[in-house]
């Protein structure tokens, strides 16, 4: 799934939620991590690193129901165009990249 998404600079980004189906059956998160990076480019310096490990910036939120969220807090990083992904790596070792996108971290005119 491809989801472009945007904050301004220092602001603070609102919370998103997924839920994670496959033929409409929720894909169980149980003992799965799931983790979010922002780049400039593939291979890039990581603009911004989050992970559900400790609810440090995603939450599973209902994992047997496939639920997790980026949650609410302020994003202080440069103004850019990022790309993002959001990888789920799961107890089996399996690793699934299904929510993919740009996030455009605008910059703040009013300080």
């Amino acid at each position: 799934m491809s989801l472009n998404l945007q904050n301004i600079k220092g602001d603070t980004f609102e919370a998103v939620n997924f839920e994670v189906k496959i033929n409409n059956t929720a894909v169980n998160l149980t003992g799965a991590i799931v983790k979010m990076q922002l780049r400039k480019e593939c291979g890039g310096v990581i603009g911004l690193s989050l992970t559900s490990v400790a609810s440090a910036g995603l939450t599973i939120t209902d994992a047997v129901n496939g639920k997790f969220k980026i949650n609410k807090q302020i994003i202080d990083i440069p103004a850019y165009n990022y790309y993002y992904d959001i990888e789920i790596h799961f107890a089996d070792n399996t690793v699934k990249t299904w929510v993919k996108g740009m996030f455009n971290i605008f910059c703040d005119i009013t300080r």
